[in-house]
């Protein structure tokens, strides 16, 4: 019976790197790059994903980060300046970085998603910070009350006799009304999560009477006013009213000549 010198299986079994185990390798250099050196680019093999700026990249152990696209099958990778701590040898692996790879498979905070870009607190427009998400773009603090918002009231006889609210769009801008016993009224909807808590309008004439109400689309009836002022571009003060499945806002705006002309509005509004 012949007997295995088990040390020599041990002298010819392969030696693993940690470059070698669960690694994503995505090119090998093609050049060499001396110790203390700084690098500003790598020569590569044919790049076999493509990669975005700001992905981060192992090059032997050296972490560098991409500073420029690149793509699939590209012979070279701009990357972040980087002085090196030891040399970058012909042949040595490109790697995806495992380390950020895992943290942004846990908690997304680089990159793109949809091609939207991300960071700590924000995701395209979308940023979260203490508890709260604001969208950039959007105004989380007013509602802008458009002249088209604004309709007649059934004052003057019957409906089919009811001039519309009309809006000059010569010298003197603003929506009016065609008859002096017309009101002009304007409905808005406070946003999910919000309470509107003043509302302004600005007008040609600054001494017209504005009304705040609340309403309910499945309701009949205006009940009280909930804040009273003028035309005069001032915050009305209004009761706090908080969104629901089925409120909004009816401001009344009691213009008392054709020549009243209203250029719009804002509601303010805050978080509950």
């Amino acid at each position: 019976m012949k007997y295995i010198n088990r040390s020599i299986l041990k002298t010819i079994q392969p030696v693993f790197t940690g470059d070698d185990l669960n690694a994503c390798e995505i090119a090998t250099l093609t050049a060499q790059y001396k110790d203390g050196s700084t690098i500003t680019s790598v020569a590569i093999s044919g790049l076999n994903v493509e990669l975005k700026s700001g992905d981060r990249i192992n090059i032997g152990q050296e972490q560098c980060v991409v500073n420029a696209d690149a793509a699939i099958d590209a012979t070279s990778i701009t990357i972040t300046s980087t002085t090196l701590t030891f040399p970058l040898y012909r042949g040595t692996k490109v790697l995806m970085d495992e380390q950020n790879l895992f943290a942004q498979y846990q908690r997304k905070t680089e990159g793109t998603i949809a091609g939207m870009p991300v960071s700590t607190r924000d995701l395209g427009p979308i940023n979260y910070t203490g508890g709260e998400y604001q969208i950039s773009g959007v105004d989380s603090t007013h509602i802008v009350i458009l002249p088209s918002a604004f309709m007649v009231n059934d004052d003057v006889g019957s409906a089919t006799d009811t001039p519309p609210a009309v809006f000059g769009d010569g010298t003197n801008t603003g929506v009016s009304v065609e008859d002096t016993d017309q009101e002009l009224i304007a409905t808005v909807r406070i946003p999910d999560g919000k309470k509107a808590t003043a509302v302004t309008v600005w007008a040609s004439n600054t001494t017209k009477d504005v009304e705040v109400y609340e309403m309910n689309v499945n309701a009949n009836g205006k009940g009280s006013t909930i804040g009273t002022g003028t035309t005069d571009g001032s915050a009305i003060s209004i009761t706090e009213t908080a969104a629901t499945t089925t409120n909004y806002l009816m401001i009344i705006v009691k213009v008392s000549s054709t020549n009243h002309r209203v250029w719009g509005g804002n509601v303010t509004i805050i978080d509950i």
